[in-house]
């Protein structure tokens, strides 16, 4: 009897182990994304269409789900930004949704189909 107790209690305690594993993996990329970062480079089709606001605009998420991005002209954007759970898609105000292609402390890329443009993707540091 004390047997088949303690293979329930280390039964629970496995489960109960992946759980939290999950759970971590969630909030870590959400904290990978909770940053001030620099524009690099925004591309379509491998053509620079950096404008001179864009060069070092710095888009800035926050841990209350709320954004801030300012580009080098001074041109404030405020608003709200959420990560899906399974961390591939970034989406402003409920609205404007962007595939995360890459989610890392040191690297943020992104990237969205825009109309008859064609896919924009947006590099940060």
């Amino acid at each position: 009897m004390k047997q088949k107790i303690g293979l329930i209690i280390l039964a629970i305690l496995v489960s109960s182990g992946f759980l939290f594993q999950s759970c971590k993996k969630e909030t870590t990329e959400v904290n990978m994304i909770v940053k001030n970062w620099h524009l690099i480079s925004k591309t379509v089709l491998s053509i620079n269409v950096d404008t001179d606001c864009d060069l070092n605009s710095k888009w800035d998420f926050k841990t209350d789900g709320s954004y801030v991005i300012k580009d080098s002209c001074d041109d404030i954007k405020t608003g709200t930004w959420k990560l899906a759970e399974d961390g591939k898609t970034l989406t402003l105000d409920n609205i404007t949704a962007y595939a995360v292609v890459e989610n890392s402390l040191l690297s943020l890329v992104i990237e969205m189909q825009v109309g008859e443009v064609g896919l924009v993707r947006w590099m940060f540091r």
